[in-house]
């Protein structure tokens, strides 16, 4: 495959899911903040299907709509959830409202404005994929394009909202915690896309994986606050009287941990939890796939 999204045949599922549910045909997504953390839900959704009256409750945009009339459209949706944030960031009557009309517009602007880039997009991959099939007769090639096109889909943009306070508490839980997660809480959709694919959409479901990748992302953080610091400090980003830095990106990535323990052992414990259950993951998504592409077959 040409632009995978990251090693090996485990590239291929994550692929085949971007056309599935974002129908992105041909289009693959190498950013590992996405990429990576989408065999993590698929485990978690074989289980959930699993589990009586739990594998029966799907709560989706169109469900939400239905039910709560206009209350549940996306962009009132917004509204609210800005509201509630505000609040409980303390602001003042002017900034909650404002909040809140910024949430509304993001998601009712955020779907068009990736539309757009899409359809500027799409062209330029089609050709770039037609030649390299032209040249590479027996290779089926995807073209990598930016992650911040999957934040077009509503159901991702919902839950990126939902995941702001959320976030917040989950790091309020995890053992030993030093961060708090304000300057990555823009980037929550990256870190969950890709479950909301897995979940068909299933806000239900997001949460619950969204709530394990969330808490894996933010512990692995804690035990590389030292490599981003010395990283920060090189580069001369340490400003202001900060002693130390974080970032839940690169720094809470279960890859980028796993090899980092492999060669250097400081952690042996959570080097075995992480990566016994990120393995275990990535073969489950892997076989899962292989099985989809059987009933699809059939």
């Amino acid at each position: 495959h040409g632009s995978t999204s990251w090693f090996g045949p485990v590239a291929v599922p994550i692929n085949w899911l971007l056309e599935d549910y974002f129908g992105l045909e041909g289009i693959a997504i190498p950013h590992g903040s996405t990429s990576w953390f989408g065999p993590v839900a698929v485990p978690i959704n074989w289980l959930l299907d699993r589990i009586p009256v739990i594998k029966d409750i799907d709560i989706n945009l169109t469900h939400i709509e239905k039910v709560m009339g206009h209350f549940g459209d996306p962009s009132v949706m917004g509204g609210i959830m800005g509201v509630i944030i505000g609040i409980l960031a303390g602001y003042d009557i002017r900034g909650i409202l404002t909040l809140g009309i910024q949430m509304a517009a993001v998601i009712v602007l955020m779907p068009q404005v990736v539309k757009h880039i899409m359809n500027g997009l799409l062209p330029i991959s089609e050709v770039a994929k037609a030649k390299l099939q032209k040249r590479f007769a027996h290779s089926n090639f995807y073209i990598g394009l930016d992650c911040a096109l999957l934040l077009g889909d509503p159901a991702v943009v919902t839950a990126s909202l939902l995941f702001i306070p959320l976030t917040i508490l989950i790091a309020a839980i995890v053992p030993g915690n030093q961060i708090l997660p304000f300057g990555d809480l823009p980037t929550i959709g990256f870190f969950i896309a890709m479950a909301v694919g897995v979940h068909k959409g299933n806000l239900f479901r997001t949460v619950i994986s969204g709530s394990v990748i969330m808490f894996m992302t933010i512990w692995i953080a804690n035990q590389t606050i030292a490599l981003q610091t010395t990283l920060a400090a090189h580069g001369g980003m340490l400003k202001n009287g900060a002693s130390q830095i974080a970032a839940l990106d690169q720094g809470g990535a279960p890859i980028t941990y796993i090899l980092e323990q492999a060669m250097n052992l400081t952690d042996l414990k959570g080097f075995l939890i992480i990566g016994i259950f990120y393995v275990f993951c990535l073969v489950f998504t892997y076989f899962w796939h292989k099985k989809e592409m059987a009933k699809l077959a059939e």
